[in-house]
């Protein structure tokens, strides 16, 4: 068992989890030292630099970034922006949170190849974080990263999150002051991208795999962190690429870039549950797979991985 100080160390490092207005309090008074250069651009939308660090980096050759490093940080830069800037109340409601806790509900990410490209580490980058829509209980935010010298775009990231009560996990709207004041966002056209489930195929050809959330995986409530069902998708994928469970997917998992990666939350698990990974190629498109994962009869999250094929 991890100590109530590794928890909190966990915390600090894994804020996709879900987080309490308190501990997002303590993160706001860093965000001007964590992030440097930020720049204010509108009420929505605030830019910053941001710099891959060796130890980001999967292994001594420094060429890729995991996916899972990925889903931890710009969660977390999502968040420390949001609670400095976006989500700070007037003055007259200063005492108010505007939220109690913030589930993840979908996340996108897109990876273009400048991403491969200019990858490197000490690499410095501009992220820009934008507020795309605010309805009553949810919001969706854009975060892209560009390449600082070149403006080319790297990655992009839709997360949606919904705001709930701390107990009963439910959700609760905003308060009218957040409402109001992106009111404009409400009926914005076109609507940004969300994440929505997928139906499993009635006689699909699976692969499966087990992982036993360890402590580890958890965060300071108990529940397994956001970005580990990431990884337990990629442990899938790589085993069933090994066994040459899929058509195009074969071998080894590092020869084929991640393209896309779409999360959906279904419902949560703890530590010491047994987690069965079913997954599968899609039946459209081969360069893609899809994973289901289950504790017993309950869905858990989906997972869609795109990748980017060799060329001869």
């Amino acid at each position: 068992m991890l100590s109530v100080t590794g928890r909190r160390l966990r915390a600090w490092l894994s804020p996709h989890h879900p987080m309490s207005a308190a501990l997002c309090t303590i993160k706001t008074l860093a965000t001007d030292r964590i992030l440097p250069d930020i720049n204010v651009v509108s009420k929505d939308t605030v830019t910053c630099t941001h710099v891959f660090r060796p130890w980001d980096f999967e292994n001594y050759k420094l060429e890729k970034v995991p996916v899972g490093n990925i889903a931890r940080q710009m969660p977390m830069i999502s968040s420390l922006i949001a609670h400095r800037y976006f989500l700070q109340p007037p003055e007259e409601s200063k005492n108010e949170s505007a939220l109690k806790l913030i589930l993840l509900r979908g996340q996108k990410y897109e990876f273009l190849p400048a991403y491969y490209r200019h990858l490197a580490p000490g690499k410095r980058t501009t992220l820009t974080e934008k507020v795309c829509s605010l309805g009553n209980t949810s919001w969706v935010t854009m975060e892209e990263i560009r390449d600082y010298s070149t403006n080319d775009l790297m990655a992009r990231c839709f997360i949606q999150g919904v705001n709930v009560d701390a107990t009963t996990r439910k959700p609760e709207p905003f308060p009218d002051w957040l409402k109001e004041r992106y009111s404009y966002l409400a009926s914005s056209v076109p609507r940004p991208p969300t994440v929505q489930p997928f139906d499993v195929p009635k006689s699909p050809e699976l692969f499966r795999y087990s992982e036993v959330v360890a402590p580890r995986d958890t965060g300071i409530y108990n529940y397994t962190t956001l970005s580990s069902y990431i990884w337990y998708g990629m442990d899938c994928a790589t085993l069933g690429a090994r066994s040459n469970a899929y058509s195009v997917i074969r071998g080894d998992i590092d020869k084929y870039d991640l393209k896309m990666l779409e999360v959906f939350y279904q419902k949560e698990s703890t530590e010491g549950d047994v987690l069965d990974v079913e997954s599968w190629e899609d039946q459209d498109s081969p360069d893609t797979l899809r994973f289901q994962i289950k504790k017993g009869d309950k869905n858990i999250t989906q997972l869609t991985m795109q990748f980017y094929l060799p060329t001869a």
